[in-house]
């Protein structure tokens, strides 16, 4: 079939006379039947992509790594990743959404690394030890990893896929170092595949996204540790057992550092006013008294 347009005919009485058609309404019904039918492709962001617009909000382009700077301490850590942690990252995120798991994890270890590298490669952080942190009661406190994830560092660090890796090994040792590191919510399980996967070693447990499909904000690999003993804020020392703030004298009788944290016997004036006359130095009132003479 075939339709005619008159030349007079404009182009909206056109259109009104194709769509009467019957022949073009079974055509366009049939399009729009094949339409709904067939399912809308997936859209696949490569791992480069992932790592934009999960890293990088809001930049059409990626931005250039920022150099470690003490001034610079505003602005986003993710800013500071090198571009081969960049690299890492873009493929941890690829494999990562192939596997299914939760790319949670892989956001967390890239601010973990952004971190890093914002503390100058973690020498800004100071470690719990051998600093002695208090609570308000005078009671010590420390940290440490629990069981599960001082083992689960242990294996990294002792691994033989610690050579081979391509995750920066001085990072591993920091975020694994419980000095430095004693708060730390990175999952070690998740870094111990990372590590794995992207060595010579290569392999990963079997059911990988089905171990990490959901990130939790609850995880924590550490317990905090309170002393039953009590300290004296102001010194540091322990108070004996029994005693309490207040026993002052108790305490510096039986410390062999006592005597240098006793008040002094005289006053600093009666100090001074001591060797001035035992040196025969005048005193600023008597030069002044000379002065007007």
């Amino acid at each position: 079939m075939s339709i005619s347009i008159p030349e007079n005919t404009n182009v909206q009485s056109t259109s009104l006379m194709t769509i009467t058609q019957p022949e073009i309404k079974r055509v366009v019904g049939a399009s729009r039947h094949e339409a709904q039918q067939t399912p809308e492709s997936p859209v696949f962001l490569s791992g480069r992509g992932l790592m934009m617009s999960r890293l990088f909000k809001g930049h059409a382009v990626e931005p250039t790594t920022v150099a470690y700077d003490p001034n610079l301490s505003t602005l986003f850590p993710t800013l500071f990743l090198l571009p081969e942690d960049r690299n890492l990252l873009s493929a941890v995120y690829e494999f990562a959404n192939v596997k299914g798991a939760d790319l949670a994890y892989v956001d967390d270890l890239a601010w973990s690394i952004a971190y890093y590298r914002k503390s100058d490669n973690g020498c800004e952080i100071i470690p719990q030890r051998p600093l002695k942190r208090f609570d308000t009661e005078g009671h010590e406190v420390s940290y440490s990893f629990n069981e599960e994830s001082a083992k689960t560092a242990h294996r990294i660090l002792n691994g033989s896929a610690l050579s081979t890796t391509v995750v920066d090994r001085g990072f591993l040792r920091f975020a694994l170092d419980v000095d430095y590191s004693p708060l730390s919510s990175l999952n070690f399980g998740f870094l111990e595949q990372i590590v794995n996967k992207f060595s010579e070693k290569g392999d990963v447990v079997p059911d990988f996204g089905r171990q990490f499909d959901h990130f939790s904000l609850d995880h924590k690999n550490w317990i905090k540790n309170v002393s039953a003993q009590t300290y004296d804020l102001s010194t540091g020392l322990p108070f004996l057992k029994g005693t309490t703030p207040d026993s002052r004298a108790a305490l510096e009788s039986a410390d062999e550092t006592a005597p240098f944290n006793r008040e002094p016997l005289r006053s600093l004036r009666e100090i001074i006013g001591a060797y001035l006359k035992e040196t025969d130095v005048p005193t600023l009132f008597e030069t002044l008294m000379r002065t007007k003479r």
